[in-house]
């Protein structure tokens, strides 16, 4: 794909995240809306994002490990938006999604997993799906409360939030220490479920950022920024993630 080489803008915690993420030498994503310089509208990055309403076929991941979310079909494609401060992708909870490759997760270890993101309307919908059956590492709106829920394995245990999620965005956070099985979901910089999930395995199958699957689960919505990595952060640097999705979203922590 010619647009790896493609250079991005400094934005907020830039040097701190790249850091964080690594370059190539784990699994972890960063997809960031408000740097135009990886917005493409076509999967094959020829064609830049310049102005709201566009749709994003290409969203290239800042991580360094060249995780790049795509999506050839030119109708499933979300838009790029923004207000002038902000910026998101908007995905019409029918079947806009980016697929995101699997070395993007690490099927086998840790995770940590941060999100900023709000929620339209309807009754369900995945920010992003790794496992079949809607089983996996899972951010998804959670019956008629409109909940966020967190499964980290192929189980259903998981964690769900306190706080009913619509139209003002949310920082999410969800980390699980595989040998321990401890779980936590955060909110708004704060954790506030912990429990356990069991040391399963997640069967990879094709992950997208916006959908359970291409023709499901579709998030009715916008996402701010997205943040993974392979492994566990610390306490200083999930506030650094935190922070930064926080200033894309306007969230006061």
């Amino acid at each position: 794909m010619g647009v790896v080489t493609s250079t991005v803008s400094p934005v907020v915690s830039s040097t701190v995240l790249s850091t964080l993420l690594g370059a190539g030498d784990e699994a972890g994503v960063w997809y960031d809306p408000s740097d135009l310089d990886t917005l493409f509208q076509d999967a094959a990055g020829t064609t830049p994002v310049t102005t709201a309403g566009q749709p994003v076929g290409l969203i290239m991941d800042k991580s360094g490990n060249g995780n790049h979310a795509t999506q050839p079909t030119a109708a499933k494609r979300p838009t790029y938006q923004t207000d002038g401060t902000l910026h998101w992708l908007a995905f019409d909870g029918v079947d806009d999604a980016l697929e995101i490759p699997n070395s993007a997760f690490n099927f086998t270890g840790d995770q940590a997993v941060f999100v900023a993101a709000n929620h339209n309307t309807g009754t369900g919908g995945s920010i992003y799906l790794m496992g079949g059956n809607d089983k996996g590492y899972l951010f998804v709106t959670s019956g008629a409360t409109q909940k966020m829920r967190f499964i980290p394995v192929n189980t259903t245990s998981g964690a769900i939030s306190t706080s009913v999620i619509g139209t003002a965005p949310i920082v999410f956070g969800g980390t699980w220490d595989r040998t321990s099985g401890d779980m936590s979901l955060r909110e708004n910089g704060a954790a506030y479920v912990a429990s356990k999930a069991p040391a399963d395995v997640v069967v990879p199958v094709v992950t997208y950022l916006g959908a359970g699957n291409p023709a499901g689960a579709s998030w009715n919505g916008n996402i701010y920024g997205m943040v993974a990595r392979g492994t566990l952060l610390t306490p200083s640097e999930t506030a650094n993630v935190e922070n930064d999705l926080a200033a894309k979203s306007g969230v006061t922590l």
